[in-house]
């Protein structure tokens, strides 16, 4: 689970470099709220190339929510302030002293997560500037969400685990 969590905050550490240099004026990183950072997730987990891996076997327990997948581990450990790096108690991200040498550890992790945020950048290089609604919209479009969402719905439940075939086999939507 640690390594889970250290995955997910090196995510955070390129997508908030990658914010910056598109907006290099926003400092603040208002924008990156807990719904952003999960939705951004789900894209960079799902997102590969041809056949090469994606990152659905170190994020695996996603769930359809109203607001789109959710990985139920990384928001349980976003609520319990369990990251190392960042916070999100108040409404918007905190960062506290980040550097590139605290995700060493990460391994091949590493170079899988670089690979994946790059492949995302090809394919859409604003979607890390969209509004977490504009996320949570494009979301909506996956079959993935709309299967599980629906199932949800009539056992009258708040959520439902999505299926990483799922996920991985349906057309997969990356720009509004």
């Amino acid at each position: 689970m640690n390594n889970k969590i250290l995955c997910f905050e090196y995510i955070l550490y390129q997508l908030i470099n990658w914010y910056k240099e598109l907006r290099p004026t926003d400092m603040s990183l208002f924008s990156f709220t807990r719904l952003k950072a999960l939705k951004l997730l789900f894209f960079v987990s799902a997102i590969r190339k041809d056949e090469d891996r994606d990152l659905l076997d170190v994020f695996n327990n996603f769930h359809a929510m109203q607001h789109g997948p959710v990985e139920s581990d990384i928001y349980n450990a976003m609520i319990e302030d369990k990251l190392l790096h960042y916070n999100f108690k108040s409404r918007f991200i905190e960062v506290g002293q980040v550097l590139e040498y605290d995700f060493r550890e990460l391994g091949e992790n590493c170079n899988r997560i670089t690979n994946s945020i790059n492949l995302l950048r090809e394919r859409n290089e604003k979607i890390v500037t969209y509004t977490a609604s504009q996320l949570v919209d494009l979301s909506h479009k996956w079959e993935s969400w709309q299967i599980a969402i629906h199932m949800a719905n009539i056992f009258d439940k708040g959520s439902e685990p999505m299926d990483c075939g799922l996920i991985r086999s349906n057309r997969q939507y990356y720009s509004l």
